[in-house]
């Protein structure tokens, strides 16, 4: 088997600097052990497998051209050849961009334009659809490209762009094959390899845009490191008891970094779905037996709404966590059916993912109102005022008052790629990451807790006071007749912001606004809502790529609602 082994000096060590060193360790401990398993196709790959398959494509990169800091754009499902690659990417040290497949032209050339790369992996025609229309416009508009390297399963030469080399001929392992006599290739790889440090950057993950225009995070191999340590505390589970099924996107950092990337680092098994549907998960974690599962809250209802959902088994989950939005004690509920034990956390693509966790065996009261405490060995948390003018960080709040949560340390991402400003409005000048999350700690007892409050940008100002609109939303949804609730704050000509709520019925329940809004009467004066608008229970919240409910969707609709209202004398009064 092929491989560039561990450095001799790190053979010993517990705290490696790159990601790729950590399949090389595995490689070496447990070159039998499944690293990585196809839902989609079966096809498993142990550790020896998986480290000689990266080592491989990265000589093929290298081959190409593609050398340290350039640019690779993947527009690819979560396959195992795109995580080879992206370990790939790492160990010849160019970035590993990921862009969502359901992005259109306009959307791809936009995101590319930020980053001008080198490389463009892309698809052919699928059963999704035909991505060859999006790739002839990239082939014009984005310049920077040198590399076309098409997907086309199975694919005859007439299938094939102009100026787009075939992945399957490329990549073959006869192609793959011929490059182990190349000692000069191999030499020089070696050395480059063992030349990269862990401050390089490895992966640019796009914001997802729920609260404005896609950024490109540059994050680096002690960022994901870092993450990855904080996760698998969380998760704790570890070697061959870590069986995590993916169904995450790999444009999202929870496809990347924080899930598959953490299962990895503690030497256990990656089952890759390359697209979510409820039916796709359900059948993996009968067929494939994963010990632990995430998604946002989305993904979860779809589970449970499934007509078959009861006929699965699922018996094997040990531990399932959801993350994005916040839920109801019912939702939990349902969670603890699911698995012995489930969790929260917050994080964000500018920390790699998570960098907090909910503490085990606590109330499910307790869990509804929180986002999990910190570590402050890897990721220190910190309640501050807004980041003052010459760009140095707010003071810290007073214990139990809101502020903006900020992260210090390893984990906090680079910057946004070749976006100064951008980076300056979101690190201060001494490193600290200002989420743009608002919350608190709260004092449980046994240890200290974060309460999220809300969006920064979202934060209502009715009055002169602030609202956080999870706080309503979670009162909101209590309501026995409720299944899901969104708050907004809508321009008011007296009081600033107006408190506008959505309410979604649960199915057969009839829910009129006069109910709601005598239920809030139970919430201080400023924060009862002026309108509520009742959902249709068989229409969805609008959502984000990553299932987030879509807010500024919500807030457009709402602005017209609003404008009925102020026709008819009953909103700005």
């Amino acid at each position: 088997m092929y491989k560039i082994p561990l450095k001799d000096e790190l053979l010993t060590e517990w705290k490696l600097p790159l990601l790729t060193d950590y399949i090389k360790k595995w490689a070496a401990i447990t070159p039998e052990n499944p690293a990585l398993v196809s839902a989609d196709t079966g096809r498993t790959y142990t550790y020896q497998e998986f480290d000689e398959n990266i080592t491989l494509y990265a000589l093929r990169l290298k081959k190409m051209g593609i050398k340290k800091g350039d640019i690779v754009v993947a527009q690819w499902l979560a396959w195992p050849e795109f995580h080879m690659l992206t370990y790939a990417c790492a160990t010849v040290g160019a970035v590993m961009t990921p862009l969502d497949v359901r992005l259109m032209p306009d959307e791809v050339i936009r995101d590319m334009k930020k980053i001008d790369p080198t490389a463009f992996f892309c698809l052919g025609n699928t059963p999704m659809r035909d991505f060859r229309d999006l790739v002839q416009e990239v082939q014009q508009a984005v310049p920077s490209i040198k590399h076309y390297v098409q997907l086309t399963p199975g694919g005859k030469q007439e299938d094939f762009l102009a100026g787009c080399q075939n992945f399957e001929e490329l990549f073959s392992p006869a192609a793959l094959e011929e490059l182990k006599t190349d000692e000069r290739l191999i030499a020089a790889l070696r050395q480059e390899y063992y030349e990269l440090g862990t401050r390089d950057p490895h992966i640019i993950i796009f914001t997802t845009g729920s609260t404005g225009e896609p950024k490109p995070a540059l994050i680096c191999h002690e960022n994901t490191l870092t993450n990855n340590a904080v996760f698998s505390r969380e998760v704790g589970l570890y070697g061959t008891d870590s069986r995590y099924l993916n169904s995450m996107p790999t444009s999202h950092v929870a496809g990347t970094c924080q899930g598959p990337m953490t299962v990895w680092f503690v030497g256990g098994t990656v089952i890759s779905l390359g697209m979510y549907s409820p039916p796709a998960v359900l059948s993996s974690i009968d067929k494939y037996k994963p010990t632990w599962w995430g998604g946002v809250p989305t993904m979860f209802r779809m589970l449970w709404l499934d007509p078959k959902y009861e006929t699965y088994d699922i018996s094997s989950l040990r531990y399932i966590l959801y993350g994005g939005s916040a839920v109801d004690v019912p939702f939990l509920e349902k969670m603890s059916r699911m698995a012995a034990t489930f969790g929260t956390s917050l994080g964000m693509t500018e920390c790699a993912g998570y960098f907090t966790a909910t503490p085990r065996g606590i109330s499910l009261e307790e869990m509804a109102g929180q986002v999990g405490q910190v570590f402050p060995e890897y990721a220190p948390v910190t309640i501050r005022m807004p980041m003052n003018e010459d760009g140095t960080a707010g003071g810290e709040m007073p214990p139990g008052e809101v502020g903006e949560i900020c992260v210090h340390g390893p984990i906090v991402f680079l910057g946004y790629y070749n976006n100064p400003d951008a980076t300056a409005a979101t690190i201060s000048k001494e490193g600290i990451l200002y989420t743009g999350d608002m919350g608190y700690f709260h004092n449980f007892g046994s240890y200290e807790g974060l309460k999220f409050a809300g969006r920064r940008k979202f934060v209502i100002k009715p009055k002169g006071y602030l609202v956080f609109p999870d706080e309503i939303t979670d009162f909101i949804s209590r309501h026995p007749k409720v299944a899901q609730a969104q708050v907004i704050g809508l321009p008011h000509e007296i009081f600033v912001d107006g408190v506008f709520a959505y309410v979604q019925p649960k199915p057969g329940e009839d829910i009129q606004p006069e109910e709601i809004m005598e239920y809030c009467k139970n919430l201080a004066a400023y924060k009862r809502p002026i309108h509520v608008e009742v959902w249709p229970a068989s229409e969805p919240f609008p959502l984000t790529r990553v299932g987030k409910v879509n807010v500024p969707v919500l807030i457009e609709a709402g602005e017209k609602v609003v404008e009925e209202l102020r026709n008819a004398g009953r909103w700005d009064r």
